[in-house]
């Protein structure tokens, strides 16, 4: 299974839905955790942290072909 965070779009939201922490138990899980380039810049994690922990960096089209997308916030209808 394949998870992907997106980079937040919402005007003025900073957090990040998946710290670099976090990635370790996932692919430990035997899950692929794919990350938005830039992802967590403004929640202060760099892209080098998420690789570091396992993931795999991807542009935004790549991330939108995973099973699952997690994001903190979204746009509302």
């Amino acid at each position: 299974m394949k998870i992907a965070v997106l980079k937040e779009t919402f005007p003025g939201e900073l957090r990040v839905a998946l710290a670099p922490e976090s990635v370790a138990s996932l692919t430990a899980q035997k899950l692929q955790v794919l990350v938005e380039r830039s992802a967590g810049s403004g929640a202060g994690f760099a892209d080098s942290q998420y690789e570091s922990s396992g993931a795999v960096l991807v542009s935004r089209d790549e991330a939108f072909a995973a099973d699952l997308l997690l994001q903190v916030r979204t746009y509302g209808t």
